[in-house]
């Protein structure tokens, strides 16, 4: 199996540090407000990383925190005049709830920030007391000049025109703070206290952590010094990821991630989504108009590194292809039953198995869900065509084997959760009345069309083929004489 590792920009062989195990953190959201299709992108890329992963026989330690306290929540809190605890825990409730219904598998663990204050001090008294950080005015910076290969981290080439070492750093809430400096890129690892503000006794006085330290005293306590893969989106590899890597590497002297990988954005007209450009469609508004589980396939259809531009007719392709997903399980259920096989039986029974080793294929090389679901859709297209269009009558065998090869793709993609439930859309039982009042309803709708065409209503038939394309029923014409 390879993985796109964004620390060497290059496919590798996926080998753990230890062997069958896989120890994976993924930044997760700051709890300030709902939780936007960007947020759904970056959660299930990792979810469908992490089963496959268990698919594959590793047994995944998976770490995903909160962020419950930053500028941006403390933003909120005055904005609203809200305890910024009740803000924080709001969205997170809100947060595990999207969550569950796009059908997100639970992480290993889920701190929060705040859980590990004592833990933020510790660290960043270590970090002074080897010479990678200082104290300034009950503020305490990361000094980047301790860390030589700071620039060289998660890029091949410097980001601006101005080849200045000096200039070559990014600013965000944490770099930006704080004016008495050594060094303009030295960012802070805890804040001192302004007025109104929530705060935490130290050593340098009231005050909080930084954002980027957050993280690495997570890693650190849930999983240790060095981690097989470090997951989040594209928009954190600067300068958080690199900032990561700096104050932990200074902190143990080891390797800090083995894989770095970076999911994609979900675009507004070609714009990154998010809150901050007041762009964004939070999950709670889409799922009004959608099934979860189409937003999921959806995210899933592109590949995790590549970005979707999302519309709000966007989903529209996504629920007709898996409506018609569901409509061939169906059918498959539904249809005519035999005791006896038959040679057609036997091609679809190798193709399930051609078909299932060539999603294996796809998804060993870096998690390539848009080959894997073509080979998926090619599948149930051609079962579908020999239900439909052939007649085939199946067998009990046929049917267990499609119900693993159900289950098979539910195990990684999550996308069938209904198999595990009792009220199943696809069951091993024939039920001989609906296979016939279903055989006699499309017989009825193919027969009118043939007389509509007959009598050259051809607009009237082909909205009647077009809607039963959308239901995954396919109809080949012939030419009328």
């Amino acid at each position: 199996m390879k993985v796109y590792n964004s620390l060497t920009f290059q496919k590798e062989e996926f080998v753990p540090l230890e062997p069958e195990k896989v120890k994976m953190y993924v930044c997760g959201v700051t709890v300030y407000g709902s939780p936007h299709l960007g947020h759904a992108k970056s959660a299930i890329a990792f979810d469908l990383i992490h089963r496959y992963l268990k698919y594959k026989g590793y047994e995944v330690n998976i770490v995903k925190n909160y962020t419950d306290i930053d500028d941006k929540i403390i933003k909120s809190s005055q904005e609203s005049n809200e305890d910024y605890r009740i803000i924080s825990k709001r969205y997170i409730d809100e947060y595990e709830e999207i969550m569950e219904m796009l059908n997100v598998e639970k992480d290993t663990r889920n701190p929060r920030a705040t859980e590990v204050i004592d833990l933020i001090i510790k660290f960043t008294q270590e970090l002074i007391s080897k010479g990678h950080a200082y104290e300034r005015n009950g503020s305490v910076y990361f000094s980047v000049k301790s860390f030589p290969k700071y620039n060289s981290i998660l890029q091949r080439i410097k980001e601006h025109a101005n080849n200045s070492e000096e200039e070559d750093y990014l600013v965000d809430q944490d770099t930006a703070f704080g004016e008495d400096k050594l060094d303009k890129r030295d960012f802070a690892l805890w804040k001192k206290m302004k007025e109104g503000e929530p705060y935490w006794e130290s050593p340098w006085g009231k005050g909080r952590p930084g954002w980027h330290i957050e993280c690495s005293v997570m890693i650190l306590n849930y999983l240790g010094e060095t981690i097989d893969i470090h997951g989040g989106g594209q928009d954190l590899r600067f300068p958080h990821h690199r900032n990561e890597i700096a104050q932990s590497e200074s902190y143990s002297g080891k390797p800090f991630a083995k894989y770095f990988l970076h999911n994609g954005y979900v675009n507004v007209n070609n714009e990154k989504m998010s809150k901050s450009l007041n762009n964004f469609f939070t999950v709670a508004d889409i799922i009004k108009d959608y099934d979860p589980l189409v937003i999921r396939w959806y995210l899933i259809s592109s590949h995790y590194r590549s970005s979707n531009n999302y519309t709000p007719d966007s989903m529209e392709p996504a629920k007709k292809t898996y409506n018609r997903l569901i409509n061939t399980i169906k059918k498959v259920n539904y249809a005519e039953f035999s005791e006896e096989t038959s040679k057609q039986l036997n091609v679809l029974n190798s193709k399930i198995i051609e078909s299932k080793d060539k999603i294996i294929e796809a998804m060993d090389d870096d998690f390539d869900t848009p080959v894997a679901l073509a080979e998926l859709l090619t599948l149930f297209r051609e079962i579908n065509k020999a239900i439909l269009q052939d007649d085939l009558k199946i067998n009990q065998s046929f049917k267990n084997q499609f119900l693993n090869y159900l289950k098979f793709i539910n195990e990684i993609f999550g996308i069938f959760p209904f198999l595990k439930s009792k009220t199943l859309p696809f069951s091993t039982v024939g039920t001989n009345e609906k296979d016939n009042l279903i055989k006699s309803l499309i017989n009825l709708i193919v027969d009118t069309r043939n007389k509509l065409r007959e009598k050259k209503l051809y607009d009237i038939s082909d909205i009647i083929r077009d809607r039963l394309k959308e239901l995954g029923l396919d109809i080949e014409d012939k030419k009328v004489k």
